[in-house]
């Protein structure tokens, strides 16, 4: 499944079929009080003293088929159809957590082989038995044919959300598991630190490759 972002704001953004521009899903995020300030509820802009917000997730029909409560930039509560979730980690796999300096692998709790990777400058979904990459975040990108290339200048492109269903895991699922990863990975990299930090090998070796050579510790 590919979707696109009509906004670079993840929780505030319609979700779209790229090949028919046609509506899929609607993310929105309000606070549960009035702002002083008409600040955007982007991820990057959040605001760090506990505020209270609530991110819905409707369907193309203006259907709720998930939410998540937000304090700060902690989930507390999600809801998926009918299941009511307390906190993050029930969202995620009871399994050893990948974690370097470099990268931080999460596992999903439908698939104990499934991995959410998220790096300073990259989102994926492993499966870390075959080392093949089941999902990916393509920000600023351009789509050429089949393939997405980094667009040249920032705000050019777009964002889009690539994945291969799971018949364990609903549509619902792995787009709440996604703003959840999404979050976090921009609250532990410094996103805006300058890229010739980054090592050599890093900056040659893909993300997948990481799942073999990572030792795997306990949350």
């Amino acid at each position: 499944m590919l979707l696109k972002f009509s906004k670079s704001d993840i929780l505030n953004s319609a979700l779209v079929y790229p090949e028919t521009g046609a509506l899929g899903y609607t993310i929105l995020t309000r606070s549960h009080f009035i702002r002083d300030s008409d600040k955007d509820s982007d991820t990057e802009s959040e605001d760090e003293n506990g505020e209270t917000r609530r991110t819905t997730i409707y369907n193309k029909l203006g259907e709720v088929i998930a939410e998540i409560g937000w304090k700060g930039k902690q989930p507390i509560e999600i809801v998926i159809s009918k299941e009511k979730i307390i906190g993050a980690k029930g969202m995620f796999g009871c399994s050893s957590a990948i974690l370097s300096r470099n990268v931080l692998g999460i596992p999903t709790r439908f698939d104990t082989e499934y991995f959410w990777m998220a790096a300073s400058d990259a989102l994926t979904l492993l499966d870390y038995d075959s080392n093949q990459t089941k999902g990916s975040f393509h920000t600023n990108s351009m789509r050429v044919g089949e393939r997405f290339i980094a667009a040249p200048i920032p705000s050019l492109g777009h964002d889009y959300l690539e994945f291969e269903t799971h018949p364990l895991a609903s549509t619902e699922e792995l787009l709440v598991s996604f703003i959840l990863m999404e979050v976090l990975r921009r609250s532990r990299f410094n996103l805006h630190i300058d890229s010739s930090d980054r090592s050599k090998l890093w900056r040659s070796t893909p993300l997948a490759n990481w799942g073999r050579r990572l030792r795997r510790r306990s949350i």
